[in-house]
């Protein structure tokens, strides 16, 4: 099967499972891989939330996805964490030089981590507004994060979030 037929057969079971609306009809041409992998990585985002929110009381969902962003920042970025263990200051510097000074302030035992847009692969390009579980992945994140670095636990506070419908997203990490 030729890869057009096989676009054409593989979207088609989607939209047959309400997965991803796509246009498949004889003469039209398919979508771009890039826009139907878009397409169903928003949907399927969308109905895991739903599904979340639905089975899992309110606890049980931030733990959830708490532990998906704390495994996330496991799978690469906690590296960075590891070479400032020992020196939060380090890092916060390091930090500012990718989300700007103003992004990342220590303030004592605070620092207040402020994203000027959402850097999440999975949800980054999706514009309407998501479930409020859904920032709880990057708060694991910060956790992760914060911890490593600080070789303790850490509380961070999920203030403002561009997912919610916020400006930027703000989290105020207490060391």
């Amino acid at each position: 099967m030729d890869r057009q037929a096989f676009l054409k057969k593989s979207l088609s079971a989607c939209a047959a499972c309400g997965i991803v609306s796509v246009p498949v009809a004889r003469g039209q041409d398919p979508p771009k891989p890039e826009d139907a992998a878009a397409s169903f990585r928003e949907a399927w985002v969308k109905n895991f939330l739903k599904n979340l929110d639905a089975e899992l009381d309110g606890t049980g969902r931030s733990r959830f996805m708490e532990s998906c962003g704390r495994d996330c920042a496991r799978n690469g970025a906690v590296k960075m964490a590891e070479s400032f263990k020992g020196d939060l200051d380090g890092m916060v510097a390091a930090m500012s030089g990718h989300l700007g000074k103003d992004n990342i302030v220590r303030e004592g035992n605070r620092v207040v981590l402020k994203y000027p847009e959402c850097y999440c692969p999975m949800v980054s390009k999706i514009r309407d507004k998501l479930s409020d579980t859904w920032c709880n992945c990057s708060r694991g994140w910060v956790l992760e994060m914060f911890e490593t670095v600080t070789g303790k636990p850490v509380q961070a506070t999920l203030v403002s979030s561009i997912k919610r419908g916020d400006a930027v997203c703000r989290f105020d990490i207490d060391v």
